[in-house]
């Protein structure tokens, strides 16, 4: 292991995490700078590098058990971004394969094993007698793989992936015990999880690009698999969770925000992801369209979701409510279109909409659009 020069060490770390393998960069330590090193030397200097930096960060009761099951871990999604990697540098130069990649990710992604449903605590005797009530638990902006010092924040916040995992336990549980409180009052047997984009950091800044934990791919397949793993702690306190998903701003794949291909970014991979972890779970459906919003149904209400990066201004009330007012009217104008267009739609959602939930402006409000609330959801950064 001491035969690796010191001066480029910080740049195999580098060309390593862009996925260049092992093999390639000993031939690259070789030819660039006359240094004979085989592959295994390499690998288990830099495995070594990257346990130091984990150390501090390993829980109390770790020991070889564990250690070995999250080497397994890492072992396996730094294998799987490659190979994602690859798939996605040819499918952005050609649009008939963006669809194989979807393709591919359904069928070669390892589901997690199914969970059986627990007995819901739905009290027999409620205020609100058998009339059921649906939770609406909504999930926007986690920015998965950012990173936010709390030096440069005077300890206000501090924001990696460790703390976005144990964010998005603290939600999870937060769901199940709000759920256990509300079925001693009503029945409680479906959940909506609306995931309202920006998942990942992404790298459309330049400061991103520079402060991210980790690339775009790893972003995505460790949000993917912690977000699955949260719906698969829930999946077992209701009889069904719906899941409409909608694309952000943060996880396209261009610097300018396409006109076309919208849906085609990083979130819409993720959620593929999900779908395709928890595909086993049959109480869990999954709504990925094309469109930048949709809409989903709680119980005679209409509720219309999307990310508001398309919403102009600076996002202050006047101009969320002047978007969504303009919206309305665009739908009553495709509404007196709705036989000619009707066989030209891929997606079953509602025309019309009484409530509003939108991500993006990393803040939570409620602002009254008459036939419902317009609900600003917040980030877990």
């Amino acid at each position: 292991m001491n035969t690796i020069p010191e001066k480029v060490k910080s740049e195999i770390i580098k060309r390593r995490n862009l996925g260049v393998s092992w093999t390639a960069l000993a031939k690259w330590l070789n030819q660039e700078h006359g240094v004979e090193v085989h592959r295994t030397t390499i690998q288990r200097w830099y495995d070594s590098v990257v346990w130091e930096e984990q150390d501090e960060d390993l829980p109390p009761e770790d020991n070889l058990d564990t250690r070995v099951k999250l080497d397994k871990k890492v072992a396996t999604h730094k294998s799987e971004a490659v190979f994602y990697k690859k798939l996605y540098e040819s499918a952005l130069k050609d649009n008939t394969k963006k669809e194989l990649i979807v393709e591919t990710i359904q069928e070669y992604t390892k589901a997690f094993p199914s969970v059986p449903l627990k007995q819901l605590n739905n009290s027999d005797k409620t205020p609100f007698g058998h009339q059921k009530q649906i939770m609406v638990a909504p999930l926007s902006d986690t920015h998965v793989g950012e990173q936010v010092f709390k030096e440069q924040m005077r300890n206000l916040n501090e924001y990696n992936l460790d703390i976005f995992n144990k964010r998005m336990y603290g939600w999870a549980n937060q769901i199940l015990k709000h759920a256990a409180y509300r079925r001693k009052i009503a029945p409680i047997d479906e959940l909506v999880i609306p995931m309202l984009g920006d998942m990942i950091s992404g790298d459309i800044h330049e400061e991103l690009a520079r402060s991210n934990m980790v690339n775009c791919m790893e972003q995505m397949i460790r949000g993917a698999s912690i977000i699955a793993q949260a719906l698969m702690y829930l999946a077992p306190h209701f009889t069904k969770i719906r899941i409409p998903c909608v694309v952000g701003n943060h996880g396209r794949m261009t610097r300018k925000p396409p006109m076309k291909d919208k849906y085609m970014d990083w979130d819409y991979m993720l959620y593929q992801w999900l779908a395709s972890f928890c595909k086993n779970q049959s109480n869990l459906e999954f709504h990925i369209p094309r469109s930048f919003l949709t809409t989903f149904k709680v119980h005679d209400k209409v509720v219309l979701i999307m990310h508001g990066d398309s919403v102009s201004g600076a996002g202050s009330s006047g101009s969320i409510s002047a978007a969504i007012a303009k919206l309305r009217s665009v739908f009553q104008y495709r509404k007196a279109l709705q036989r000619e267009i009707e066989d030209a739609m891929d997606d079953d959602s509602e025309i019309e909409f009484d409530s509003v939930m939108i991500g993006h402006f990393h803040r939570i409000d409620e602002i009254d659009i008459g036939t419902g609330e317009l609900h600003i959801c917040g980030t877990m950064k």
